[in-house]
């Protein structure tokens, strides 16, 4: 594959890993950049020493590009981002903020800058910002996403229509032909966390991709809509999460949602396998996913799929 994002990052596939908290560390990076595709180190869940580690770590093991995702919410974004300059990082993937705060700055240095949007309005936002690509990501997606409720395959063709520069597909991409869904619909290339989740090499804890294997398409909802929407598994946490929604409103709502989500509640679930009280971040593919492989396999897979679907439509019968 060449094409416009393959161009941009110097990779050999238009596949982005996308940058998740307490998952995407250097390992699960540069095993993703190895196989031909753009890693990313997912920045928030780090303090600035422990990003500098990572990446240190993960150029220790690939030669290749890597990249780091930044949320802009978090306090420490600016420090994030000066360390990972001045370890020589050349790839930003900006999310949870304005496009506008970093992106010159970031430039100014010699960076790419890719920001993540929810809607075609953002979307024009931020190509007005000066971004290099921009990633319109569908409320499929695990993790934080936008209050909008606008799926992928609606988003993706309408920011295409109104945006020039490179178009990543984000949320519920996670095989071959769900790829070539997102190129059919306007995408240069696509972003998975999700599957890059359910990988030998992600840090997330082997009792959660364990009873993510058991997922239907039940699984998940999103919750927090009126603060900080975020789509999780559907555990004892989330439910609680649930009946606070259902019974308070307002600035009560709000207070009751902070008090229960206290400290640590991704980290423990995510990273330490508390599968009851853990905040468990993860996306509708989930349900599509039965296996743990390695990096390399799931590429080698992807990529055997999209061809196999490519020659599927080449041969189907023309209306």
């Amino acid at each position: 594959m060449n094409n416009s994002i393959t161009k941009l990052f110097g990779i050999k596939y238009p596949i982005i890993q996308g940058g998740m908290v307490w998952v995407s560390g250097a390992k699960l990076a540069a095993a993703v950049s190895e196989a031909g595709g753009l890693g990313l180190i997912g920045a928030g869940s780090m303090q600035p020493e422990l990003l500098a580690q990572h990446i240190k770590k993960a150029i220790s093991l690939s030669k290749k590009p890597i990249g780091v995702n930044i949320p802009l919410l978090y306090e420490k974004s600016q420090e994030q981002i000066e360390t990972a300059l001045a370890l020589g990082i050349k790839i930003f993937f900006t999310s949870a903020g304005s496009p506008r705060k970093f992106t010159s700055f970031l430039k100014s240095h010699g960076a790419i800058v890719v920001h993540v949007t929810s809607s075609p309005e953002l979307a024009l936002k931020c190509a007005q910002a000066g971004v290099d690509a921009i990633v319109a990501e569908g409320f499929e997606a695990g993790g934080h996403n936008g209050r909008d409720e606008i799926t992928t395959m609606s988003l993706i063709p309408q920011v295409r229509d109104i945006v020039t520069i490179p178009l990543i597909a984000a949320g519920a991409i996670a095989e071959g032909r769900t790829m070539a869904a997102a190129f059919a619909l306007g995408a240069d290339g696509v972003q998975m966390g999700t599957r890059f989740l359910m990988t030998k090499e992600s840090s997330a804890h082997q009792n959660f991709k364990e009873c993510l294997l058991l997922a239907n398409s039940h699984s998940t909802k999103t919750f927090m809509k009126a603060t900080t929407p975020v789509r999780l598994f559907i555990n004892t946490f989330a439910k609680e999460i649930d009946l606070i929604e259902q019974n308070y409103h307002g600035t009560e709502l709000t207070e009751k949602l902070q008090a229960h989500l206290g400290k640590w509640r991704a980290k423990n679930g995510m990273l330490l396998g508390d599968l009851e009280q853990g905040e468990l971040e993860i996306g509708q593919a989930i349900s599509l996913i039965k296996n743990i492989p390695t990096v390399k396999e799931v590429f080698e897979k992807i990529l055997a799929d999209y061809q196999a679907t490519l020659k599927l439509l080449s041969s189907s019968q023309s209306f």
